[in-house]
């Protein structure tokens, strides 16, 4: 499975946006006072990049982490989630509607970590995209969800300490609608390098550990008792089904029933009544399908096309797919404010991706409505 990947951290042009906003750097370092060889009173923008390069102190790794999580948030999507997290905390950051997102970011990270960890938290799922799902064996609601992610974190590092050796794992979960997002951030340390570019005076930083790299994703709907799984990998994909049905279902088997896991029903779209409506502001069309042919010498077709369904019609492929094996479908759904369109890829009995942070109820709505997901 894909995971998102760090973005390459260009220090130079961020630390640039804060000249004339010197004291959101410096109300920021003074989260470490004590324990970075740094004078926060006196810090400017060169000092804090010769810092970065040369500095020291019990501190830095970990201010380094959340200046680079400030920085992951420097996108337009990141700064909508900062806005919007502010509001739902009740907190206003003085200047908010003319900083640049670089210093709202860090402000935010400084002034209300619990703004921050909500934005950052939902801009890390938005980026998710490959997800696996299954059906429960009923529509259930978790009925303490505070307490159940406590003993959900205790489990995962219990399971963690055992395969991978180490117990780090933190839990974080927000709600929206019928839909609880559980975001799990673990140790697996990787190298994510802070670049200076510049004139040849500019220096260049090393490499730095940061952690938590590792993001895996659980996507609850209490009112359909659909769970959506990211994992890196399929035995950590179990762990985390098993563990989320244990500790916040009570039931460690309440998604392995038979059938579970035969969510998407491809061959749907070979039947003669198979059709695709949609509300009256949006639009479909099957950009993709990729099917085998049960006949020597076992032919596999992909077909792309502006419109799969129409290229099927005139090739006479769409009769032959009734006895074939569809393996993966491409559906895309235009929207009002995506008329680009949102790509949905499907494949296997469960296996599903598109970009959830905006529609994703409509996406299962319609792939219910269709047949594509089972009922």
């Amino acid at each position: 499975m894909g995971k998102p990947k760090h973005r390459t951290f260009n220090a130079e042009r961020f630390l640039d946006k804060f000249q004339g906003y010197e004291p959101i750097l410096r109300s920021f370092v003074e989260l470490w006072n004590g324990h970075l060889e740094l004078d926060s009173a006196s810090l400017d923008v060169p000092l804090f990049k010769e810092f970065l390069v040369n500095g020291d102190g019990y501190s830095k790794d970990d201010l380094l982490e959340s200046l680079y999580m400030a920085y992951d948030l420097c996108t337009e999507r990141g700064h909508e989630d900062l806005l919007a997290a502010c509001q739902e905390c009740n907190y206003s950051p003085e200047g908010n509607g003319e900083l640049p997102v670089e210093c709202l970011s860090l402000k935010v990270r400084t002034e209300n970590e619990e703004a921050f960890n909500l934005a950052y938290d939902r801009y890390t799922l938005w980026r998710a995209e490959r997800f696996t799902i299954f059906r429960g064996k009923t529509a259930a609601a978790i009925a303490d969800v505070d307490t159940a992610s406590g003993v959900f974190q205790s489990k995962l590092a219990e399971i963690f300490k055992n395969h991978k050796n180490s117990d780090r794992v933190l839990v974080r979960y927000y709600q929206e609608g019928a839909y609880t997002n559980f975001i799990i951030y673990h140790e697996k340390r990787v190298k994510a390098e802070l670049i200076f570019k510049g004139t040849t005076a500019s220096p260049k930083v090393s490499p730095t550990i940061l952690r938590p790299a590792q993001q895996d994703f659980i996507s609850y709907n209490n009112e359909t008792g659909q769970i959506e799984i990211e994992a890196a990998v399929e035995k950590e994909e179990t762990a985390l089904r098993k563990a989320f049905a244990e500790c916040c279902l009570k039931d460690e088997d309440f998604f392995d029933s038979p059938g579970s896991a035969d969510r998407l029903n491809l061959a749907r779209i070979a039947e003669e009544d198979f059709d695709m409506p949609v509300d009256e502001d949006h639009s479909v069309i099957l950009a993709e399908i990729h099917f085998n042919l049960p006949q020597a010498p076992f032919p596999s077709f992909i077909v792309r096309s502006k419109n799969v369904m129409e290229t099927l019609e005139k090739t006479y492929l769409r009769k032959r797919l009734g006895g074939g094996t569809i393996r993966r479908a491409v559906f895309k759904i235009m929207f009002p404010d995506d008329r680009r369109g949102k790509r949905i890829e499907l494949s296997g009995t469960n296996k599903i991706k598109f970009k959830r942070a905006t529609h994703a109820e409509d996406v299962f709505r319609y792939l219910k409505n269709w047949g594509i997901v089972v009922d």
